[in-house]
């Protein structure tokens, strides 16, 4: 079905649009086929999938409905290299200019709709909520007519802040005054005709709870406000997902506090109980056998001796055990020590338990980590290899862990037998066997993903993401 190119703006920005290309409708109906192939050609380099036109060419016939779906293939080309390029100026330039020529748009209207449709692109969404804010503002200054932008908020702990800021141009006191005024209501920000900077309210509950405030010409006034109102539509629901993920991070670190101190308390257990009452049956076993040694003669006492000999190595390996066990409690060596080192023990205790190969393969920084995620992390590599080793069979296994832009990724993968996932899943979970899903469980608590794929006959690859986000201390009043 054809689509307006107007469908996605507000009112106000529609009007602007209007003003900027007044005849939209007589343009050259040559827009169509070739014109998306010529897009296809142009920012190959940009989008590297020669599919993705082809599947907006699904758009329709006629002129319009192909010029939507240009815009459209454009935007998606910029969202795939926005998050990989630290400066998105030139790459912008070029983009605008290729897409008026080739749209017969002006490159004020192929500025604004790629922007509309770029900050709205569900791939810059599905990053962590303050690098699609931060995005968010970079490609607002290299497509809007301003040389700075920065977003304010309000909250408790500290009163009056700057969230993020883009741009050469310092804060001075007239940006913070602008955008305190558009806060408590008392100006929008936009009255002075002749001004240079303005501020748009990030409303919620049709109050202002941010304000983006950028500085522009005064004869820009009119497109900067509509780039700002619609930036700042789109930033709500960002704001608004980051304060879920504090709520959920507050909740989630009360929840890893709690079980780290039980953890920490059996660990104390262990150490005080039942490894000291190791410790005396192994002297008690001693003894016994010093006191029978005296009693017994000849043949019989050589076994004996053996058996008693037998069972004080198993005593020494029990002992071993245990004493690994609740040294693997305690926190404190997950936390303090690098992770990468962490994981390489960890793994080079399990090929001596398990005798089997296990590769493990580290990249990235993983040191940046919060504690509840190093935690969560190793727990989760630990109890995936034990449930390797319980119950697949492998001979190998390969543990990798990746630190991208966008979070953490491991997998485990075991050449195993297999299994039919669902049912198996079911099944454990209905007998309290919670291996694999405790896994998913504490992935989940971290708002990560967590994914098993395996079949009869094997492989078995266990995948996950854990977002690399970190709560900072002024938005943790919202």
């Amino acid at each position: 079905m054809a689509r307006s190119l107007e469908a996605d703006l507000s009112a106000q920005t529609a009007g602007l649009v209007t003003a900027i290309r007044p005849s939209l409708a007589s343009t050259s109906p040559s827009v169509g086929r070739d014109s998306l192939d010529e897009l296809e050609a142009a920012f190959a380099r940009f989008d590297g999938r020669p599919d993705t036109a082809e599947a907006f060419r699904a758009a329709g016939a006629g002129a319009e409905a192909q010029r939507s779906a240009g815009l459209a293939f454009a935007a998606d080309a910029l969202a795939a290299v926005a998050p990989e390029r630290t400066s998105l100026t030139e790459t912008i330039d070029d983009m605008v200019s290729t897409l008026a020529r080739i749209l017969e748009i002006s490159p004020e209207t192929a500025a604004l709709e790629l922007f509309l449709r770029t900050s709205s692109n569900p791939g810059l969404h599905d990053l962590p909520p303050l690098l699609t804010l931060e995005l968010q503002l970079r490609l607002l200054l290299a497509l809007a007519p301003i040389s700075d932008v920065s977003l304010w908020a309000d909250g408790h702990s500290e009163r009056f802040h700057c969230l993020a800021h883009v741009g050469d141009t310092p804060v001075t006191r007239r940006v913070r005054h602008v955008a305190r005024s558009v806060l408590d209501g008392q100006e929008d920000g936009c009255a002075r005709e002749r001004g240079t900077i303005h501020g748009v309210g990030v409303l919620r509950w049709q109050q202002p709870y941010a304000v983006l405030v950028a500085r522009a010409r005064p004869e820009d006034r009119r497109r900067t406000l509509a780039f700002l109102r619609e930036a700042a539509a789109r930033i709500g629901p960002v704001l608004e997902r980051e304060m879920l993920l504090e709520r959920n991070a507050a909740r989630e670190r009360g929840l890893i506090e709690a079980r780290e101190k039980r953890l920490l308390r059996l660990g104390f257990d262990l150490h005080d109980g039942p490894i000291q009452d190791l410790v005396a049956l192994a002297s008690d076993v001693r003894l016994a056998q010093e006191q029978i040694d005296e009693h017994v003669n000849g043949r019989t006492r050589q076994l004996v001796l053996g058996r008693f000999e037998d069972i004080g190595a198993q005593i020494v390996e029990l002992d071993a055990k245990l004493r690994n066990l609740a040294h693997s409690l305690e926190p404190s060596g997950v936390i303090d020590r690098p992770l990468a080192g962490v994981l390489s023990h960890e793994v080079e205790s399990f090929q001596r338990r398990a005798e089997m190969q296990v590769t493990l393969d580290v990249s990235g920084d993983l040191d940046s980590l919060t504690a509840s995620q190093r935690i969560a992390l190793y727990q989760i590599v630990h109890e995936g290899l034990a449930n390797v080793r319980n119950h697949s069979e492998a001979t190998e296994v390969l543990v990798s862990v990746r630190s991208r832009e966008r979070g953490i990724e491991a997998e485990i993968v075991d050449n195993g037998k297999g299994f039919p996932v669902e049912p198996t899943l079911i099944r454990a979970a209905k007998r309290g066997r919670l291996g694999l899903v405790g896994i998913g469980e504490r992935v989940r608590l971290l708002g990560g993903t967590f994914d098993v794929q395996s079949r009869p006959g094997g492989p078995t690859t266990l995948t996950l993401l854990l977002p690399r986000w970190e709560p900072p201390a002024e938005l943790e009043s919202f």
